[in-house]
């Protein structure tokens, strides 16, 4: 059987606690390596973590909602992910938070407005009803009443009697209707503080479909002052801007499939609202900043193991380098002490 003879002699001995303690720093270094390669790739990945943000495809994928292809009711199926049309970069520039929450619920609006035109530009501006103490029922409007005239513009359509309004702004609208028993007359809507009456505030509501609204300017400020005031606290300070733009970007993303979506008249009516939009997008922020702590946690107790792992680390490589110091010293020092006996 081979043996393996270590040297007996002084100079033997020197050699090896040499060829030891160069070995012992070199694993040192290594584990030293190591540890500052986890520490700094743990590090990396809590710089560059950040809130996903909610895109529409999420939303349309698990919704059954109705496509009209070509513009047309006779071919249409349901509504895919790539059918949302991709923002340009120049259209996907931030804004700062309050301005960015105004423009999505202007676009929030227009895709209402323009869901609901179909059906609102062939439904007979015949009121439901009046609320009560408004400038409508101040005025004397009554549930049956058929709106002919805003001012001097002739109304066929509940869209014209809101776009009439629209266009006048003014504090003082006339009116005039044909009542139930085939008469006609003229009122007059007053709004004392002198502010515009407008289709959200007149107090008329007409005999259309549920789902078919249509939004004002005015409703537009209004939603948005609401959703700062209701939504936007739940949401932490650090991420407020980046989530108005993100509803921004799908405002206006829903935006530009509105005249393709299935009106609510039809027997398949649309089931894709703003406010559903709304509250889906909400809600996800939300997910995502909690999802984003929680993540955070992870990374920051790894980085504590793997700091403690890199103080250790440390204390072996420089105990390690003591070692070889005193091994090269000491086998240097024996070099020279043998070569003058010779």
């Amino acid at each position: 059987m081979l043996k393996i003879q270590f040297p007996r002699t002084q100079k033997g001995i020197y050699f090896w606690f040499l060829a030891f303690s160069s070995f012992l720093l070199f694993v040192s270094l290594a584990t030293l390596l190591a540890a500052a390669g986890e520490l700094s790739s743990s590090s990396s990945d809590l710089k560059n973590l950040k809130v996903v943000m909610p895109n529409l495809e999420e939303y349309v994928s698990y919704q059954a909602i109705d496509f009209r292809l070509n513009n047309t009711t006779l071919n249409t199926r349901r509504l895919k992910p790539s059918d949302i049309p991709k923002l340009a970069d120049d259209a996907i520039v931030p804004v700062g938070l309050d301005d960015a929450v105004n423009r999505a619920f202007q676009y929030f609006a227009e895709f209402e407005n323009k869901r609901s035109g179909p059906i609102l530009t062939v439904t007979p501006p015949t009121v439901e009803s009046v609320e009560a103490g408004s400038f409508a029922d101040q005025a004397g409007v009554k549930p049956g009443d058929l709106v002919q005239y805003v001012s001097s513009i002739k109304i066929e359509s509940v869209m014209g009697y809101y776009q009439a309004l629209n266009e006048k702004l003014a504090p003082e609208i006339s009116l005039k209707l044909l009542k139930k028993g085939g008469n006609t007359v003229s009122v007059v809507m007053k709004n004392p503080a002198r502010t515009p009456i407008t289709g959200s505030n007149s107090g008329i509501t007409f005999a259309i479909p549920p789902e078919a609204v249509y939004l004002t300017e005015q409703d537009s400020k209004r939603m948005a002052d609401q959703y700062r005031r209701e939504m936007l606290p739940a949401i932490s300070v650090d991420w407020r801007t980046e989530a108005a733009n993100n509803l921004m970007q799908n405002a206006k993303r829903l935006n530009l499939i509105s005249k393709g979506v299935i009106d609510p008249s039809g027997s398949s009516s649309a089931k894709i609202r703003a406010k559903d939009v709304l509250n889906w997008q909400h809600k996800k922020v939300l997910e995502g900043i909690d999802a984003y702590f929680s993540q955070r946690r992870k990374i920051e107790n790894k980085n504590a193991f793997y700091l403690t792992g890199m103080g250790d680390a440390v204390v072996g490589f420089v105990c390690s380098l003591v070692i070889f110091v005193i091994a090269g010293a000491l086998y240097w020092y024996q070099r020279r002490i043998a070569s003058k006996r010779s």
